[in-house]
């Protein structure tokens, strides 16, 4: 049975990117749909769509949303990220940023094979913060990261999963910068 994926190939590299990784699947022997939507920066300056309801909604029939890149200069800065990303992140519950490596670092000889698990709808995108007194000398800008137990928690269990699915190195690593914050998790957590 195929996999229903629907593309968003999006701006600038964005297209040529998700034409190839569609070629490296179906070469893997991956059965897929596949299902165009255009979105992104350029959709945005031509009628003003970021990401509809009608469109939300059909994204949620396909077994996975094949990115590529959006946004555009001509757009201003967080249009595309909030409108597009960040709600497709938070009404699709994508709570998973998982970034694979398998390489030789810069400067080393031993390769590197890992993959970094983070944590996609809270922390800092939940947009908590602002701006208080724009504009004078005294202007000052706050950016809250909020993080929950629910979040955390099954965040951490997809890491531990993932990592005992391994044939190798079946290794879970946490890392954070909580030293440096007042209020931070149990260095037990």
């Amino acid at each position: 049975m195929a996999h229903r994926i629907a593309v968003i190939g999006g701006d600038g590299i964005g297209p040529e990117v998700t034409t190839e990784a569609l070629k490296v699947m179906r070469a893997a022997g991956v059965a897929l749909d596949t299902t165009d939507f255009d979105l992104g920066g350029a959709r945005y300056l031509r009628d003003g769509e970021i990401l509809s309801e009608g469109t939300l909604n059909q994204l949620r029939a396909f077994d996975a949303i094949l990115l590529g890149a959006v946004g555009t200069p001509e757009v201003p800065p967080g249009v595309i990220e909030r409108g597009l990303l960040l709600k497709m992140r938070f009404e699709l519950d994508l709570y998973i940023n998982q970034r694979p490596f398998a390489g030789i670092a810069p400067g080393h000889t031993k390769p590197h094979d890992f993959i970094v698990i983070r944590e996609n709808t809270e922390g800092p995108y939940v947009g908590e913060g602002g701006v208080l007194r724009r504009g004078t000398a005294n202007e000052v800008a706050t950016q809250g990261s909020v993080n929950t137990r629910m979040g955390v928690e099954r965040c951490v269990r997809y890491a531990f999963e993932l990592a005992s699915k391994r044939e190798r190195d079946r290794k879970s690593t946490r890392l954070n910068s909580s030293h440096v914050k007042r209020s931070r998790m149990p260095s037990s957590a």
